[in-house]
């Protein structure tokens, strides 16, 4: 069952672009591939959690991918990943699964009476060749306040 919870803003860096939502499913790997090319460049050898925000805007969707960053390196864009309160669900193994997540977070928000906010956010905890030990959480942000 979803959790509602309080995400406190994060001042991030990594790629923003703003791609056709028709495209979504071939564009947003090649972003992350972008983002780990930056990491190597960097000599990062390691940051994280990794963390992609989405939002919808008509045919289009803002994808921001990136990792905590508390100063500029060269080839990343600087921006914040916003506080919030989000309807969380936590997803065990392998992404291929992303879609239904999303409809029942959807889903969720509607029986709960909530308001959906503007975000939606994947954070990797976890990421393994093998895709059955992945860990990640996948929120949609709501307007309301928490009790």
């Amino acid at each position: 069952m979803p959790d509602l919870i309080k995400i406190a803003p994060v001042q991030m860096g990594g790629i923003v672009r703003t791609i056709p939502m028709v495209t979504r499913m071939q564009l947003i790997p090649v972003l992350f591939e972008r983002l780990d090319d930056a990491l190597d460049k960097a000599s990062v050898f390691f940051a994280g959690p990794q963390t992609a925000l989405y939002r919808i805007d008509g045919d289009e969707m803002e994808v921001r991918i990136g990792v905590p960053l508390f100063q500029p390196v060269d080839g990343f864009e600087m921006f914040d990943a916003p506080c919030g309160n989000a309807l969380c669900q936590r997803v065990l193994g392998p992404l291929d699964g992303l879609p239904g997540v999303y409809r029942s977070l959807s889903e969720e928000i509607s029986a709960r009476g909530l308001t959906r906010g503007v975000w939606a956010r994947e954070v990797y905890r976890f990421i393994a060749k093998d895709a059955s030990l992945n860990v990640t959480d996948v929120s949609i942000d709501v307007t309301d306040a928490l009790h």
